[in-house]
């Protein structure tokens, strides 16, 4: 066994790594060039991926003839020392990250409990928490065989409180402009496809082509805004299950699946104020199902040409829904078939060719596929293919990358690079394995790598906009893995490890260390949901107020006619529960200024079907005015004010032809 030059080349390539990824930021000339080829939090989180697995790769087999045994090492002040500083360093990163998050753009922290509060009384209450937690865990033992009902009994009532939190149908709930602006980019392209719209240049979504999955369900109620809604908190809900159910393969410990299970739902139970479709479910629920499946074929070791299949048929089904997030998944459901390949004691070159080009085919299959049932719908309405590079929108759209919807990735102590640190310790733990006791490896340690590549994958969404609320994307696959690894830390308190740290390599006192961090972060996040959940439940409370929501839909029904034309914020969710068509189909006003041209299709629409009137909202009219002043004039010599209905921030506005 080499164990502890697996922790040496781990940190030597993420020193490195790290070094690497904060002077592309800081060094000022460096950052300008990389900024000048595209967007520069990309391009450099690419290329630190990249790096970190050359170098521990590099580092791997340069020390192949390192054996353990008896040096530096092994001794027990050295092992002491290293654990300390490995332990004492997350107190200064944790406190400068916690107290900076409300500093990121996006976030709602300042409302936390833990920032209203002196930081030094949180952080002394803490530590005494994971005091009295360790000591708790070291001393108290409980039978395994008993208890196991209590664990699905927490999983089904936090599988009914998702669903409550996300069924949130009065968008304006909570009365702040962002949340119904989130909701009209979502929502607009499924009300498009349920209308029979195709995808074309300028009516599609940056967020994929999902609408062609509520194609169906959305005609059997009618296009009813409220339904949707419901659709959407059972996919959420959907992903939850997928996420619990995978935990209680992964980790079998009953206390750290009960901490992780409410780790897992902090987000949504403790942390978000409001909705954000774009994120939950839309790009949780597909990693939950193909880390679902991975899960299960490997525990059952079913893995084989069928099953293999299967993934990519999963992966095709998440290229549809989202693009971005879909591809990313292939890749790392290609990644997770090479990296077994390389981790069986014997294999030759011409298999790995083989292997190669066969996730390529699968890859291939993935990508086509999903490309075809968008061209095979498109020419079912009658309208053109779309082309790879309309299809690929928003990989392809300079306005999402590098204009419209940028920001500056924070280069303080943040979340997001303990996160980062996390998935590249899963990778490095797959990558190992091409080097280890090759008859001894386990499936959690492929399914890890396949967690940890897929997360990195979808980081890329938080990457390219890091708002705070983004990170969310990886959250469920965060605790996963941090809720695996925190068994190693939770092994080490049972074996009262600091005591006989004398009998313990290096390699499991780091890894004791590791887990110790790890079971923190998840009681940390388990211990901030039990305390936000009530007031993030009173924060919310009105988003389930349909009530005032119907009766606004009634005036609007009152004064204006039924399938009026109308476009912009949240009109369609309104002719949605009146079960009107809108006649006018664009891209979504919220996103408008990715494609600007949008506006002229919709001119052409009003102008080719004569509208005599038309219904929208006074922050639309502003977007037009922004994104196209010359087609703006045109509309308002065209038409003219004959209503207003005020509903919360937002005036709608009801015109006739001049």
């Amino acid at each position: 066994m080499k164990k502890n030059r697996e922790i040496v080349c781990g940190l030597a390539a993420w020193l490195l790594t790290a070094c690497f990824f904060l002077g592309c930021f800081l060094i000022p000339g460096l950052s300008d060039r990389i900024s000048a080829l595209g967007n520069n939090n990309i391009l450099i989180y690419g290329m630190t991926l990249v790096l970190f697995c050359i170098l521990f790769l590099g580092v791997m087999a340069l020390t192949g003839c390192w054996t353990d045994g008896p040096g530096l090492l092994e001794s027990t002040a050295f092992k002491k020392a290293s654990l300390v500083i490995l332990l004492a360093s997350q107190l200064p990163f944790w406190t400068v990250c916690v107290s900076r998050e409300t500093e990121q753009v996006g976030t709602v922290s300042m409302k936390y409990g833990w920032h209203t509060q002196p930081p030094a009384v949180m952080i002394l209450l803490f530590l005494a928490e994971l005091a009295v937690f360790f000591w708790m865990y070291e001393n108290l033992s409980l039978k395994e065989k008993k208890g196991e009902w209590i664990v699905w009994l927490i999983y089904a009532a936090l599988v009914v409180l998702i669903f409550y939190c996300m069924y949130t149908p009065n968008i304006y709930g909570r009365g702040e402009q962002g949340d119904n602006y989130h909701a009209h980019a979502y929502f607009n392209s499924v009300y498009n496809v349920y209308q029979g719209m195709p995808y074309t240049h300028n009516v599609t979504s940056i967020y994929g082509h999902y609408g062609l999955f509520f194609k169906i369900p959305m005609k059997l109620v009618h296009g009813d805004f409220r339904a949707f809604v419901l659709m959407i908190a059972g996919i959420g809900t959907l992903a939850y299950i997928c996420a619990f159910l995978v935990l209680q393969m992964l980790v079998r410990s009953r206390v750290l699946r009960i901490l992780a299970a409410l780790a897992l739902t902090f987000p949504v139970l403790g942390m978000r104020g409001g909705y954000y479709w774009q994120v939950w479910p839309h790009r949780v629920i597909f990693p939950m199902l193909l880390l679902l499946y991975g899960t299960v074929i490997l525990k059952k070791k079913w893995s084989n040409l069928w099953t293999a299949a299967g993934g990519y048929l999963l992966c095709m089904l998440a290229i549809l829904w989202n693009t971005e997030t879909g591809l990313l998944l292939t890749v790392s459901w290609a990644g997770l078939y090479i990296s077994r390949l390389l981790s069986r004691k014997k294999w030759k070159i011409r298999e790995l060719f083989f292997s190669v080009g066969a996730q390529c085919a699968g890859m291939i299959f993935a990508f086509a596929g999903a490309y075809g049932i968008v061209n095979l719908y498109n020419l079912s309405k009658h309208s053109p293919m779309n082309s790879v590079r309309d299809f690929l929108i928003p990989l392809l759209s300079d306005g999402y990358m590098t204009d419209t919807l940028h920001l500056d990735l924070p280069t303080y102590p943040s979340a997001y690079m303990a996160v980062i640190t996390l998935f590249l310790t899963g990778v490095a733990m797959g990558i190992a394995g091409w080097f280890g006791d090759k008859e001894k490896r386990r499936w959690e340690t492929d399914l890890v790598f396949l967690l940890s590549v897929g997360a990195l994958g979808c980081l890329v969404y938080y990457m390219n906009r890091p708002s705070y609320h983004n990170l969310d994307c990886i959250s469920l696959s965060a605790v996963l893995l941090a809720a695996y690894l925190a068994q190693y830390g939770m092994d080490f308190v049972r074996k009262n490890g600091w005591k006989n740290i004398a009998r313990s390599t290096f390699y499991e006192a780091m890894r004791g260390g590791i887990g110790l961090i790890c079971a923190a972060s998840v009681l940390a996040m388990g211990t901030g949901n039990v305390l936000q959940f009530s007031q993030n439940s009173q924060i919310k409370e009105n988003f389930h107020n349909t009530a005032e929501f119907e009766d606004f839909a009634q005036q609007v029904a009152a004064v204006v006619p039924a399938n009026t034309h109308a476009f912009g914020l949240n009109v369609a969710e309104v002719y949605s529960m009146l079960h009107w068509s809108t006649q006018c189909f664009t891209m979504d006003f919220s996103d408008m200024a990715v494609r600007p041209d949008s506006l002229k299709e919709l001119k052409e629409q009003l102008e080719t079907e004569d509208a005599p009137a038309v219904f929208t909202n006074k922050s639309s009219l502003g977007i037009w005015q922004r994104n196209d002043p010359e087609t703006y004039q045109w509309f308002c010599d065209t038409y003219k004010l004959n209503n207003r209905f005020s509903f919360y921030n937002e005036e709608f506005r009801y015109f006739t032809k001049r």
